[in-house]
């Protein structure tokens, strides 16, 4: 698979990795360069520095041949921005977007996108730990 994923902090750098491990090809935009730092060594797919909102950047990361796009950045309007544009413009058949505060669920959900919230698996995990401690080994 060719998969896009728009932002290399901690989760999309750690995404990008595993991708590669498993042999899918990954090419992965940030708009700071040293973003780029958080990529393993050994990481040989493609980086683009640019914001991603720009004008031909997603076109130049390839997206009309994506598999899959990951939206992973600290920005929920980015994100879903992103996402939406990714499914509608270019007909990407699987989007992916991080969310973070769980009030712009709704949106992502209108724009029919597959989601991941921290906040609100997090704030779960938490409640479950607290209420029955050791549920899970705490992991």
């Amino acid at each position: 698979m060719f998969i896009v994923i728009v932002g290399c902090g901690r989760v999309g750098s750690e995404l990008a990795s595993g991708l590669q491990v498993k042999g899918h090809q990954v090419t992965i935009i940030d708009h700071v360069g040293a973003s780029f730092g958080h990529l393993p060594p050994d990481y040989h797919g493609r980086t683009i520095e640019a914001e991603v909102l720009s004008e031909n950047v997603l076109k130049n990361a390839g997206i009309e041949q994506a598999s899959g796009l990951a939206a992973v950045t600290n920005s929920d309007p980015v994100n879903a921005v992103v996402g939406h544009v990714a499914r509608t413009v270019y007909g990407v058949p699987n989007v992916v977007v991080r969310n973070y505060d769980p009030r712009w669920q709704p949106l992502y959900e209108s724009f029919g996108l597959d989601l991941v919230s921290s906040t609100a698996w997090g704030a779960a995990r938490i409640e479950e730990l607290l209420e029955r401690p050791g549920a899970a080994g705490g992991r």
